[in-house]
């Protein structure tokens, strides 16, 4: 039975689908209400799919399904086997080793805290996953130092030790405590782990009133050292939530191929931890489906269940996974999005990190590098685009026309390379032929300036026509070029009747617009700039005493019409290095109301001095 006959012939039943690849290792692992009618999406209309589920459909051989009662008991076991077999295309977070728990045993008579890798189904109580690992260090050494459990793997045959003389350990090993004092701090452990600090502050602090009642002193001081330890790690925490919720807040942040998704986790109305994952080859549409694969993965090996999951975004399935969740906290657990408040509140400090980090992988030489891949493959260039250099034209109507070359090199400015060009040959406003003036000086110079990997113009065909025009009359042959045309982004390559148009956010088509306004913000700096100095040559040409010398100099150290305005005659003087008497003729002659076109008629006010440049 070939693939098709597989997909017509499934059942209208809940169930879990495994799509493969030839060599029969799994894809995707899905749960569906309907297995026939979820499938058949998948091999119906395939360019509404993203990229990501175009390029998985495009792979798949084979097709497997197993059915199940209801679509919860799909959702669990889709979960379950998403987590063994990890499937390519589907949301996996990493084995639970690389994220380490603390383990407490409450079977055990004396109980003590240890380091575990994998949760067992021994019966005992495991917290966390913490990441960093480092977190997990910090907090077992806080629990050591602040509660006196023993630290010996086995108390058969020890005497009392270091920890004990430290005030460490109460000596189970030799009978000096019995089991139910000993519970009583297990419990205090297990309260404190849990991150209900305000409830563990209240047990100490009844304690240490009890103990000094009964003049326990040093039982007292104990408690005493403990609940200035908590409260020492509660200063730290953030209050987030007034009623002490136990809350977990995904936020997940996207742009280009990549989603960055950041889980703060709240116990007891305070964040005691954070947890971060970042996922490539993402499209917009397919941040829900994000969002549910890592609710799923997230929960499926953890105990410490939140009352309240907040998420940026609706994940899909969310009510059946509320379900799920349900079901396994033996209590209520919602999916929620927040509009206001303090839940929206605490939402945004999600957000906020994971754009954070999203910006930072943006930036970072991994992420540059990746750009550079893409574009290649984009352009179909021969080699990555290492150096790229960037054309574009500003002028008003031809007048005061310059050109800006600026450069990237490993997706990264160096203005070092930056260079401006005043058109020297082009009278009137024609930007084509600007632009090939500019591509004229720049090309030929090649001993001085070697070829880029990339030339990127700002425009369209026609602007590409004259670059490629000027490269053959140089006789520069399989030089890379292309255009970007600013009203749709669209690239035009030399080898292409239809334009390229890149997805929206991808890192190549990112890269593209950010070296293309570069050059826009550097060309238009030197226009503007050329642009004031001609304005304030034109109005000291007519000043009496201001010759061609003291113009440029009067240019060099107040360099605008405005500065200038603004200066007092005594400032002119300072700082423009004129007689006073020339600072006072410059500043009277700037400050000169504007004659009136006309004279005013009755009632009619003459208007304000002009501020223009021109």
């Amino acid at each position: 039975m070939d693939l098709q006959e597989k997909v017509r012939g499934l059942p209208d039943r809940p169930g879990v689908y495994i799509f493969r690849d030839a060599a029969g290792d799994p894809l995707y692992i899905g749960k569906a209400l309907s297995l026939r009618k979820r499938v058949q999406t998948y091999f119906g209309d395939r360019e509404a799919h993203a990229d990501r589920i175009a390029a998985m459909v495009a792979q798949i051989a084979g097709l497997e399904f197993i059915l199940t009662g209801t679509e919860l008991e799909a959702l669990i076991l889709e979960s379950n086997l998403v987590k063994e077999r990890q499937p390519k295309y589907n949301v996996v977070l990493k084995d639970d080793k690389h994220y380490p728990f603390l383990r407490l045993d409450m079977t055990d008579p004396f109980p003590m805290v240890t380091v575990a890798r994998r949760i067992a189904a021994d019966g005992a109580l495991y917290f966390g996953p913490y990441v960093p690992s480092t977190a997990m260090w910090n907090v077992l050494a806080l629990v050591n130092k602040t509660f006196p459990l023993r630290k010996c793997p086995s108390i058969k045959g020890r005497t009392r030790c270091l920890e004990y003389h430290l005030d460490r350990c109460l000596a189970p090993c030799e009978g000096l405590v019995d089991e139910v004092q000993y519970r009583e701090i297990a419990d205090q452990v297990r309260l404190f782990l849990d991150g209900k600090n305000h409830d563990l502050g209240k047990v100490l602090e009844r304690q240490m009133h009890a103990a000094a009642e009964q003049l326990e002193f040093e039982r007292a001081a104990r408690l005493r050292d403990q609940l200035a330890s908590l409260r020492q790690v509660m200063e730290v925490q953030r209050a987030i939530s007034a009623r002490g919720e136990d809350q977990d807040a995904f936020g997940a942040a996207h742009e280009g191929r990549e989603a960055q998704v950041q889980v703060l986790i709240v116990r007891g109305g305070r964040i005691i931890g954070r947890e971060a994952f970042a996922f490539e080859g993402m499209a917009p549409a397919d941040v829900p489906a994000l969002l549910a694969g890592l609710i799923k993965q997230f929960y499926l090996r953890r105990q410490d269940l939140p009352r309240q999951i907040l998420v940026s975004e609706v994940p899909e399935d969310a009510g059946l996974i509320a379900e799920w969740l349900s079901g396994r906290a033996g209590r209520r657990v919602e999916i929620h999005l927040p509009q206001r408040g303090r839940k929206a509140h605490l939402l945004e400090m999600a957000l906020a990190n994971a754009r954070e980090v999203l910006t930072q992988s943006l930036r970072s030489a991994q992420g540059r590098e990746r750009a550079l891949q893409a574009l290649q493959e984009a352009l179909e260039l021969p080699a990555l685009p290492l150096r790229i250099e960037a054309y574009d034209i500003s002028n008003i109507q031809g007048a005061q026309a310059v050109g800006s070359m600026v450069v990237m090199e490993g997706g990264a400015p160096k203005k070092g390379d930056y260079k401006r060009f005043r058109i020297k040959t082009v009278a009137g406003p024609d930007d084509f032929a600007m632009l090939g003036e500019v591509l004229r000086r720049r090309l030929g110079r090649l001993e001085e300036w070697p070829l880029p990997d990339l030339i990127l113009i700002d425009g369209g065909r026609g602007q590409l026509n004259v670059g490629l025009q000027v490269a053959e009359e140089l006789k520069i042959e399989g030089l890379p070029m292309v255009s970007l045309a600013k009203e749709e982004e669209l690239i035009f390559h030399p080898d292409r009747d239809a334009p390229i148009a890149l997805p929206e956010g991808s890192r190549a088509r990112h890269l593209l617009q950010q070296v293309r306004d570069e050059a826009h913000r550097f060309g238009l700096a030197y226009h503007r700039k050329l642009r004031g100095q001609a304005n304030l040559r034109s109005l000291l040409d007519d000043i009496p005493g201001v010759g061609a010398v003291r113009r440029r100099q009067l240019l060099q150290r107040l360099g605008s019409v405005r500065r200038l305005r603004a200066a007092t005659p005594e400032e002119i003087a300072r700082v423009g290095g004129v007689p006073a008497t020339v600072a006072e003729t410059i500043h009277k002659y700037l400050n000169a109301p504007p004659e009136p076109a006309h004279r005013p008629l009755a009632g009619e006010a003459a208007g304000p001095p002009s501020d223009s440049d021109a």
